[in-house]
């Protein structure tokens, strides 16, 4: 049975999109305008945010998730280099597409997730001001994964688990409890002090 995406997955996603891709300097989560926020105006910049997650009505769930790849424009004392950082980024961008396409060909994939890529992407390059000029690639995409609708599994606390064990022994042994909540406290008391 396959695994169900998460956020998590998405970030080791953009991750391994990155390492795959010398041109991509730095990863952030979140949308276009936390692009000065780093004050580092080097190379080029991946962004990404998940809009969405909704299901699809086949068992599984889609994850929409616009990027922006942007890096910073030339425009001191010389012709700006806009539509070259354009063309880069819409290049970089048609390479993740081709990621996603085949991402379990990669070797930091997660193999035990059934990723999809939806057919409905979309490619816009763009120029924006911010602090300073950027250009590049703002993509919006739609992956797809199974999603089998099971719930998740707390984890017990350590002294609950301990607590547990004491009990099933107990039990096993045909003994029985006097006072279950001072037993119970004293375990908490050791796994935590």
């Amino acid at each position: 049975m396959s695994k169900s995406l998460t956020i998590k997955n998405v970030r080791t996603i953009m991750e391994g999109i990155a390492s795959e891709h010398p041109q991509i300097n730095t990863v952030l989560k979140g949308n276009i305008f936390d692009v000065d926020l780093t004050k580092d105006v080097t190379g080029s910049y991946l962004i990404y945010d998940i809009i969405s997650i909704s299901p699809n009505g086949f068992n599984g769930i889609d994850y929409s998730i616009d990027l922006f790849l942007c890096d910073n424009v030339s425009e001191i004392n010389t012709e700006s280099n806009e539509v070259s950082v354009q063309n880069e980024c819409c290049l970089i961008a048609l390479d993740i597409m081709s990621i996603f396409e085949n991402y379990n060909k990669s070797d930091w994939a997660d193999k035990d997730i059934a990723l999809a890529l939806n057919k409905n992407w979309s490619i816009q390059p763009f120029t924006e001001r911010f602090d300073s000029l950027y250009s590049g690639a703002a993509i919006n995409l739609s992956v797809s994964s199974a999603y089998g609708y099971a719930r998740c599994k707390i984890p017990d606390l350590p002294w609950e688990v301990a607590y547990k064990a004491y009990k099933a022994r107990l039990a096993k042994d045909g003994a029985t409890f006097e006072n279950q909540t001072c037993t119970y406290n004293e375990l908490k008391y050791l796994y935590t002090n």
